[in-house]
Parts: C-alpha cells; structure tokens; sequence
C-alpha cells in the first residue's frame, strides 16, 4: 500500500467548519451535523475526508449551482470516507454537509466518556476529547491533516445542567423544550483539527482571572474548589512570561485549564480549552511536596507554551511533532525556572536530559525526526527522544548562540509562519537569519541521526585535546544501528580555577586542540547546557576531583552521570562510580540532581547482587549517605531552601528502604501512625519516603490503611501518593492484591505505571512479570494504547540474582508482544535488559 493512501487530497482544503453535537452520556453516544466550507482547485466527482467509528446518515455537497446528493463509501483501513457525486463541482467553492451518529468510547481517545465518584460513591459521567494525533476523526467527519487549518464553530446540545466548554468563548445558551440547552461558541483562529475540543458534564470553573485581556478559569469536578488557586497562579505567570518572551499577544480570546478523571496524557493544548489529568493540574499547595507541585508549573507552563509553538504554528506534518514538544519542553523549563528560581529548574532538568542520553545510548535509538508515512507512526514520537532529548538540544543551542539571540530568532520565526505551517528546518534558517550562526548545520546532525557523543579530553604535552566518538552502552555495532558517526558538537569550556569565562568551542570533526594545561586544568561542558557524554584522562579526573568544590551544581551532576554511563557501557568499574559519590559524600553537597543519580546507581548495584541489609554494599551506601543525612537532618528546618526538603525525603527513602535503616524505619512507622490515628497529617514534604519505607517494611495493617487512602483521596495528588504506595508493598499476598487491581481497581490510565514500578523492585519483579506475561492480552485490551509501552519500560529492570535465570523467557515475552503505537521502542527495551544484564554480570565479578 503506498503512503499516498493515507493522505487527503491538497486540492481540496477546508477553511470553515460549523459543527453541531448533541452527546447522550449516559447512554454513551452522540449524534451530529458538520457544515465544511472547502476550496476546490480542480473539477472533482469524489471528496475523501477523514472518518473513523462513525455512521454517515446523510452527506450533500452544496455549490453555487444547488444541492448535490452524495454517496458515501467508507474506507476503515485508511480511516477515510469518500463522497461521490454523479457530476463533477469545482473549481471554487463548495460546502459540504454531512450528518453522523457516533459512540462515546471507552479508549480515552476521539469522543469519549470519563467519570468520578461523588460524595455519595455514586458514578457521575462527563464526555470529553483528546483529538491529538488523528482522533478528531472518531468525533466528526474532517480534514484530519495538521496543514489542514480551518477555522471551527462549534455548538453544543447538552443537559440543561451541564457545563459546556468548546476552544471558542460561550457566546450564547438557549434553554430547549426538552431539558437540554444549545450553546454556541465563537468561531476559533484558522488552527489544525487535532486541536478542536469540547468537555461536556457535571463540572464546575472557577471565577475568571484576568491576565491582560484574557480570562482564565480552572475546571474541575464539583468540592475541589480549594485545589484550583495554585493552577490559577501557574497558569496566569505562563501567559504573562510567554507573551513577554515571544513578543506575540497570546492567539485566543480565552483560556480554560480542565481537569479531566480518566486522560491517557499528561496533558492536551487544545487552543484555549486545555485538559489535564487531575494529578497534573490540582493540588493543595500547603498539603503538597515542591516536587509535586513543580510538575503541575512544569505541565501547565509546557501547554500554554504550545498556544504559539503548535497552536499559532503548526507543523505540515507528523514528522515534525518533535519540534512541537521539544520546544514546549524547553519553554516549560524557562517558565517554571522564571516561576521560583530557588527550585533550579535546569539543575533537576539534568535527570530527565540523562534518561533521554541513556535511551539514545542504545543502537535501536532513533533520529529525532523521521519519516512518517501514515498518520499512526508519529505515536512513537512521544517519547524521551521527542520531549527530553529534543529540549535539551535546544538549550544546548540557546547557550551556543546566546539567550538573547535565540530568542530573537524564535519571535522572528514565529512571526513569520503565525496561522500557518512550518518545517523544522524553518526554525533553523530563522535562527541563522538573526544570528549568522550556521544552525541548519549544527542542528541537522542532531536531528537526523540518533545517538550521542562522548567527548575524550587528553593532555598531550602541554596541549588539551577533544575527540569525539560514538557512545553506546553494548560495544559490538550491528550493521543497523541507528547511533550517527559524527556530531557538530558546540563545546562550553572554562578553566576549572575560572568560573566566569567560558569558550565556546565548534568540534566539527573527530578531535581538535581546545587549549593549553598550562592555562589551567579544562572543564568541558562547563556550566552543563551540552548534549554528551564527556570523559577525563584519568590524570585530568584526579584534579578535579581534587577541586571538586570548584564544580557548580550542574558540572558535579554531569561528571557522576557521565560516570555511571561509563560503568553502564562497561567502559570503567563501579568503583570510579563511587569516588566521586565519595566526593558528594565528602563535602555533603545538598544538590538534588547529583545524588538522584548516585542513589540510582546504588539501588542498581542491589538490585544485581541481590543484596540484603547486611552486605558491605548496602554499608557502603550508608556511609555514602550519612553525612549528607547528618548536615539536612531527619525533619525540615524553617527557612531552608525547597531543594533541601527534597533531597532529604530522597535520602531518607534510600535509608529506609534500601539500607533498612532501623531508626528511619521506626520514625517513618511513628509519622504513619499518627496519620492512621488522625493525630497529626503527614509532612508534605516527607510523605512519599515515609509511605514508601513504612510499605516496604509493612504489613497487612499497613496495606488496609493505604488501600483505603487510595480508594477515598481528599485530592488528586492524595490518590497518586497512596496508589503508588501500594506498589511498594513487599508481601507476596499483597503483592498479588495489588496486582488483580491493575485489572480492575486502579484507573486505567494508572494501572500501566503501578505495573512497571512494581517491575523495577527486585523484591516484586519476578510476581509482576508472570502476572504480567499471564494478562497481557487483557492488559492490551483495556489500557489506553499509549501507555503499554510505559509498562514494559519495566522489563529492562529485570536483572536480579534470581531473574536473571528467567532471561530466555523475558526474551522471548519481549520478542512476541504485539504492543500497539510503540515503533522501535520494544527493541530498545529488549536492547536495555541485555545492556542491564551485562551490567549485572560485571557488578557481581567486581563486588563479589
């Protein structure tokens, strides 16, 4: 079948949708009309449109000359219909008229059907969209294509007591005989069809805020008012410094933040009606940890910076989807590092840069941008790749090019293509327009080859030399590998005795002169902005390690990241590893990100040998750990920075959990029952360590209490807590409760995750793989197609002692799945377990 086959004709383009539905929830259908005002550039007896799960009752094609009635013929297999007419229309104008009955669906896609428990544990239904990336055809018949821009009126017949939401502002709501109203909504700016929504239920929005001229509203479910301020303060501070930055007025009348109970994303930018899982929207900032609500700033900031880079500028194609997300990304990080500067947005950004850098280390990787022939394959896009490794390429260029420069460029490009399509490469000529800079250039071979680079820097003589070389965590190179050869690698460096002046430095080939050790020892990837891995000559380590207060916060987090890698890839031994977690160690350095990855390796290092709470590793990660623990202390101090409070639940998590450290165990049981006895809530800040270390250690009692917590949460963010405890639990008959709950307990949308956590703990994995190998089918059957291969990303955790025997049958599991949307993210998966299982092979030989 040729690629032509799944795309719409580009001379027949809509410019103006009316579109009228009228949902039935309860009985979980809708029916309704669409009017599409289309230009013809030729003569045409056939119109193809998109239409998926919808039966076509009536379709006329109206011109100039009157009223042609038209067949319909329905394509499935590429989600099309086709209108035939007995005589050609066109050239011109013409508008057809189609009329439709559909079902609200249970597959959290296209037009479907979502629902709470009220007060009274009874099930309250609403109807909603998620239209990203070919859904909108499941709603109504369209031209599903993003260069398709049309502008979209839209009007609502609902239940007389419903609330209503579409992109548009309400513009007027007639009550009808029948107990229903019709709301109507302005029409919206020219935009793509993904981005249509319409949220219709028992819901409630908050009071307006003003920010400028635009009114912003939460909507939630009814008696979560008092979660909604924080969103409000997030999303008002993203429109200012958004419309700050880009020098362009936001491009809608209005903006609702919609919390939606069952949603397979994180988040959606529909133009002016964005949705959100709950979890990621509200929260009780007094009764939250900073983490917590960094993620609501992080989410609410990356869709609001959509309505200018998706929303006003839309990519022509699939392919493209990665700059979309990329540079929301990167734009999600600016706002919340603008929003509270004491939390260091783009030190804890390093993690998420080092997971992408670990996906990209696999030689099944992938480019970041690739061809897309159907609409399906850009569902693979949304990945590490796409969101992470894409944000920080555009960092490392910002920091190249100069923050100014950079975004005087995005303001230029953004001017240009508003209301339209670009390309990727649009963005790039824009920048070289402003800057001189060659960024097509740099750019090109970041985008269209997979992979990284590590950076070897050497002394020869008094000369400090760069070269680059492929990085990979398993040597041997298959002949298909997706890792490039060579990257235009933009190298920050500074002298480790000077802090302020730093070089930019163009690597354009496989090694280069970067300066004289005479001038000073180097630090490459100075400040921490680069996309690669670097690694010192040992002589050059020494010093830096000898300096290592020298380091800013980000520096120290890339040279133990960087180390881990090496020790990954089999490149240097565990014990590199822990000399510089010695140097952490040593000077109680109380950065979040640094020892994020050192505990992360500690627990790897476990997980392979099977460790219990007596064995010298488990003792060498006490002592690692003590004196960081002894300079935060065990309870939060008033007037510390967040960061603290953060990093001390981490270590105390480790303490308990992985140490079993009595004390913490005991003063974790102690806090946990004063919120069992309603004595004392839990300290925000501490709840996710004692939680996790109390189930870790707990029992039946323990379990019956969370269960509960999770069944009847006092807030979205309450519920993701106690849901993720229950994947914590130890016991085998607890594990095998919590289990049967991914089936049929456990949202959906949740349940994949509660798997793949469950999955990463030794204690757990091997219960939850055959459990998982057991249901896979069903699992495949009723969770949302996204997020199955979320769960699997637990798989390649599947190194211990006593899994390792089972590696024949992980294999072959992983090599049969048939896992919807996944693209080559299986492989990569199965590429990791193997690069893991190396790794624990090489652990055991070395600590043995």
């Amino acid at each position: 079948m040729s690629n032509a086959s799944y795309r719409l004709s580009e001379s027949i383009r809509p410019n103006r949708y009316r579109l009228s539905l009228a949902p039935d929830i309860e009985a979980a259908k809708f029916a309704g009309t669409v009017e599409i005002d289309v230009d013809l550039d030729h003569p045409t007896s056939e119109i193809r449109l998109n239409a998926v799960d919808l039966e076509i009752s009536a379709a006329h094609v109206m011109t100039g000359g009157g009223q042609l009635a038209a067949t319909v013929s329905l394509d499935p297999e590429n989600e099309m219909v086709a209108l035939s007419l007995d005589s050609p229309v066109g050239p011109g104008q013409a508008t057809l008229k189609l009329a439709f009955t559909g079902v609200l669906n249970d597959l959290l896609a296209g037009f479907y059907r979502s629902s709470y428990k009220d007060d009274g544990g009874n099930t309250v239904w609403i109807a909603t969209t998620q239209f990203e990336s070919t859904d909108a055809r499941r709603a109504f018949p369209c031209f599903d294509e993003p260069a398709m821009k049309a502008v979209f009126e839209v009007e609502l017949t609902v239940d007389a007591g419903h609330l209503a939401i579409s992109n548009g502002a309400e513009v007027s709501s007639e009550i009808l005989g029948d107990g229903r109203k019709r709301v109507c909504f302005e029409p919206t700016m020219a935009m793509s069809s993904y981005l249509v929504a319409f949220i219709v239920g028992p819901l409630v929005a908050t009071e307006p805020r003003m920010v400028g001229g635009t009114p912003l509203r939460v909507v939630h479910r009814p008696g979560w008012e008092k979660l909604t301020t924080f969103a409000l303060d997030a999303g008002a501070h993203a429109l200012e410094f958004l419309q700050d930055f880009f020098s362009i007025p936001y491009p809608a009348s209005k903006l609702d933040l919609i919390a939606i109970p069952d949603f397979a994303f994180g988040a959606m930018e529909n133009l002016g009606a964005v949705t959100f899982r709950e979890s990621a929207l509200l929260v009780d900032a007094q009764a939250s940890s900073q983490p917590e609500r960094e993620r609501i700033v992080d989410v609410v900031s990356h869709e609001i910076a959509h309505m200018w880079f998706g929303d006003l500028v839309t990519m022509k194609w699939w392919n493209g989807i990665w700059l979309n997300e990329a540079f929301a990304t990167y734009m999600e990080t600016l706002t919340t590092d603008h929003f509270e500067p004491a939390w260091r947005k783009w030190n804890s950004f390093g993690i998420y840069r080092a997971a992408a850098q670990a996906k990209d280390s696999l030689h099944s990787t992938r480019p970041i941008e690739y061809p897309v022939a159907k609409p399906a394959d850009c569902a693979a896009m949304f990945d590490v790749l796409t969101y992470e490794k894409g944000g920080s390429v555009l960092r490392m260029l910002e920091r190249y090019l100069g923050t100014d420069r950079m975004r005087q460029g995005i303001s230029h490009y953004l001017n240009r293509y508003s209301y339209s399509n670009a390309e990727t490469t649009d963005l790039w000529d824009a920048l070289e327009e402003v800057t001189g800079e060659p960024v097509r250039a740099i750019m090109d071979s970041w985008v269209f080859q997979g992979g990284l680079p590590v950076v070897e820097v050497s002394v020869r003589g008094n000369e400090i030399w760069a070269r680059q070389a492929p990085f990979s965590f398993l040597h041997e190179r298959p002949e298909d590998s997706a890792i490039g050869e060579s990257w235009m690698v933009p190298l920050s460096v500074r002298k480790l005795n000077d802090y302020d002046d730093v070089r930019q430095v163009l690597l354009t080939g496989e090694e280069q002169s970067i300066g004289y050790l005479s001038e000073g020892v180097p630090v490459v990837n100075a400040h921490g902005p680069g996309y690669y891995r670097v690694a010192y000559a040992e002589e050059l380590l020494t010093r830096i390690l000898d300096s290592f207060s020298h380091l800013d916060e980000l520096e120290r987090f890339n040279l133990v990241s960087d180390s881990w890698a090496m020790v990954v890839a089999g490149r240097a031994p565990f014990s590199s590893f822990l000399s510089i977690a010695s140097a952490f160690s040593a000077g109680a350095y109380p950065e979040v990100a640094g020892w994020t990855t050192i505990l992360g390796g500690l627990r790897a290092a476990a997980t392979a040998l099977g460790t219990g709470p007596d064995s010298q590793l488990v003792a060498t990660a006490k002592r690692l750990i003590e004196p960081i623990l002894a300079k935060l202390g065990a309870a939060p101090v008033v007037g510390e920075p967040e960061t603290h409070g953060v990093l001390r639940a981490r270590i105390l998590d480790a303490m308990g959990t992985l140490v079993r450290d009595r004390e913490v165990i005991e003063m974790a049981r102690e806090a946990f029952r004063a919120e069992m006895s309603k004595e004392g809530p839990l300290e925000p800040s501490l709840a996710v360590a004692i939680l996790d270390t109390v189930a870790v250690n707990g029992d039946e009692a323990d379990y019956a209490f969370v269960l509960d917590r999770f069944r009847h949460p006092e807030s979205p963010i309450d519920e993701q807590r106690f849901r993720s405890t229950l994947a914590s639990f130890e016991v085998p008959a607890l594990v095998t409760r919590t289990l049967a709950m991914t089936l049929d307990g456990i949202r959906s949308q949740d349940a994949p995750f509660v798997i793949a956590r469950m999955l990463g703990d030794a204690a757990t994995q091997a219960l939850t793989f055959d459990f998982m190998v057991s249901n896979f089918e069903r699992m495949v059957e009723i969770y949302p197609e996204s997020t199955i291969v979320h769960m699997l990303e637990g798989v390649s955790a599947l190194y211990s002692p006593e899994m390792r025997d089972s590696a024949e049958r992980v294999r072959g599991f992983l090599a049969t799945a048939q896992v919807p949307e996944a693209g080559k993210r299986v492989a990569q998966i199965a590429e990791r377990y193997e690069a893991n299982l190396a790794l624990a092979r090489r652990l055991t030989e070395e600590l043995a």
